[in-house]
């Protein structure tokens, strides 16, 4: 009996699957789970399509709806529980990609570093608080000019935590909302917005590993165009997590 996943019914880049888990690329517009689904519309109704029987896929983290990139599903349950751990003490790796309106009062490498930041959930949105809500941490690696683009930029994240709408409440708060957000930016009227937020690079150790590996899809055709100063900062971010696991009895660059 066959155990993997027919890929013909997910219909989507797989980029790593295993016996116990898959990394698969969410487009934007998708949901990554939906608590009502009997149309099979979102990635995991898909996912749950195309696996074997007996196998119980779950999802140890979400995207957005609006968001595109790495989503991991497990495919077993000592996946689901491995990866629940893994992301409870902050051992995963996400790299993040964002196109963010251009601050118009400071400098672009006053973004740079890390920022904490407390969030609340209340209405669908993210708010900042100064007691009270969850620690949300978040780092900017880089930034620089959209190629071609007036105004706007391309901002790569490493996400810390992983709060409701992190990234697009605290890129509001530092003054550069994400481009046409229409809950913390500006919107040129739904269906027109250019919102772009990727989850672009993920580390992490699969079950039944000790050694992380690196998913990362370097030709993806629908990825925006960057800034060389932004592939340059990725690519020596990816170039480090492999040397880091190649010191570790070899690493894995899906």
């Amino acid at each position: 009996m066959d155990s993997r996943i027919d890929r013909t019914k997910v219909d989507l880049p797989i980029l790593l699957e295993t016996a116990h888990e898959m990394a698969v690329v969410k487009p934007a517009g998708m949901a990554t789970e939906l608590s009502r689904d009997s149309k099979g519309a979102s990635l995991l109704a898909r996912v749950k399509a195309a696996a074997p029987a007996g196998s119980q896929p779950k999802l140890p983290h979400r995207l957005d709806r609006v968001s595109r990139g790495i989503v991991i599903v497990a495919l077993t349950k000592d996946a689901i529980v491995h990866h629940n751990q893994q992301i409870q003490k902050r051992t995963w790796g996400k790299i993040y990609l964002a196109r963010c309106l251009a601050p118009a009062d400071c400098d672009l490498d006053d973004l740079l570093g890390y920022h904490k930041l407390h969030l609340r959930t209340q209405g669908g949105r993210a708010r900042v608080v100064h007691s009270g809500g969850q620690q949300a941490l978040t780092e900017v690696l880089d930034v620089a000019p959209i190629p071609d683009v007036d105004g706007e930029i391309h901002v790569l994240i490493r996400l810390l935590t992983g709060r409701f709408h992190q990234i697009r409440a605290t890129m509001a708060h530092l003054g550069v909302p994400l481009v046409d957000d229409w809950i913390y930016g500006t919107s040129p009227g739904r269906g027109k917005e250019r919102f772009y937020l990727e989850h672009i690079a993920l580390r992490f150790t699969p079950c039944e590993s000790t050694v992380p590996i690196i998913v990362h899809w370097d030709d993806d055709p629908h990825r925006e165009l960057v800034n060389p100063r932004i592939q340059t900062c990725l690519d020596e971010l990816l170039t480090q997590w492999e040397n880091e696991g190649a010191n570790r009895m070899g690493g894995h660059h899906a």
